[in-house]
């Protein structure tokens, strides 16, 4: 009897990652995308635990019991990853023969090569999991906040320059690993509330306003690096930082972009700024739902056209199946 209960709480972990494997069928890029999202979602689960215990927060208790074990699955993230590492010419143009030809690949090469990359992925996961292992659940770490956020915060920013920016041979922008960590934050924090919410008013503990009031902050201040950086890259008119932009504002992908800035932005900042999700879970819930499905989106926006790919199936796979893997996690 206890084996199968054991086997019933493993089958959907499992699945999950056959699921997940089964999209690298469509090629390295159609699994990484999947790969980014969940990783994304558990290190923006350690950056909103750090902020907060560094604040010894009151509206963060009733998230810990969700935060907790996301940012947990930061070490299996880093494993996922490092299958990646066989097929780097497949997702990054320095990593190909023809950037020994490219002036600009050449002069990143001492800092973007394969050795350098593993070091670096290796000590951010290292440091990952050392400031996690000194936070507990209902306790306040507010040391560990003060010296672990910050660190935490540098770290994943070089850790979304070495996996994500450098998807793009040319692109360069001091802000970019701000805009990809605050939008984990928001995503991280829009799951947890979302996971509270849904089991009644009661278990928000009163914190229902500052949930919103943080979400709507964090918004706030993501969508400003946004729109700064679009205006001053724009502006600027260098032409290896405009093409980052301009293959995201041309075909389908201008459909995105309008899509993830109403949706993303407009809609659930004027839904927030109302009294409705600072009352109850039930008007909370959607809101939380609707900002992390539109993380997905924006992420999407980002990475999909650095890699040469719509959504697919093995998108679609890879999704489903991490899916199942962390909602296991967090059942168990």
């Amino acid at each position: 009897m206890q084996r199968s209960i054991e086997a019933s709480r493993l089958a959907p972990g499992v699945l999950g990652l056959l699921l997940y494997a089964s999209a690298f069928l469509f090629g390295a890029p159609a699994a990484y995308f999947p790969f980014a999202f969940f990783l994304l979602l558990s290190l923006g689960a350690l950056l909103v635990l750090l902020l907060h215990n560094a604040l010894r927060s009151h509206w963060g208790l009733p998230l810990e019991p969700y935060l907790y074990p996301l940012a947990r699955l930061l070490s299996l993230m880093g494993l996922l990853g490092l299958p990646f590492f066989l097929f780097l010419p497949e997702l990054f143009p320095w990593a190909r023969p023809e950037a020994s030809l490219d002036p600009v690949l050449l002069h990143r090469a001492p800092y973007l090569n394969a050795p350098f990359l593993f070091l670096r992925y290796a000590l951010s996961f290292a440091l990952f999991a050392f400031v996690l292992s000194r936070l507990r659940p209902g306790e306040y770490r507010a040391e560990v906040g003060a010296w672990g956020l910050p660190l935490v915060f540098v770290a994943g920013t070089f850790l979304s320059f070495d996996l994500f920016k450098s998807l793009e041979a040319h692109f360069y922008s001091a802000s970019y690993g701000g805009i990809v960590l605050l939008s984990a934050a928001i995503l991280a924090l829009a799951v947890a509330v979302a996971l509270a919410a849904r089991q009644g008013t009661a278990a928000l503990r009163g914190q229902a306003q500052n949930h919103t009031n943080l979400l709507l902050a964090l918004s706030i201040v993501w969508i400003y690096l946004e729109a700064t950086t679009l205006i001053i890259v724009w502006g600027a008119d260098f032409p290896h930082e405009v093409e980052f932009y301009l293959k995201r504002l041309q075909g389908y992908w201008d459909e995105v972009a309008a899509f993830w800035v109403v949706g993303g932005f407009f809609l659930p900042f004027l839904y927030l700024l109302t009294n409705l999700p600072k009352r109850e879970a039930r008007y909370l819930l959607p809101a939380a739902l609707w900002v992390a499905f539109f993380r997905l989106v924006h992420l999407a926006w980002y990475l999909l056209p650095a890699l040469g790919r719509g959504f697919g199936v093995g998108e679609a796979l890879g999704l489903f199946g991490l899916g199942l893997l962390f909602a296991a996690r967090l059942r168990g």
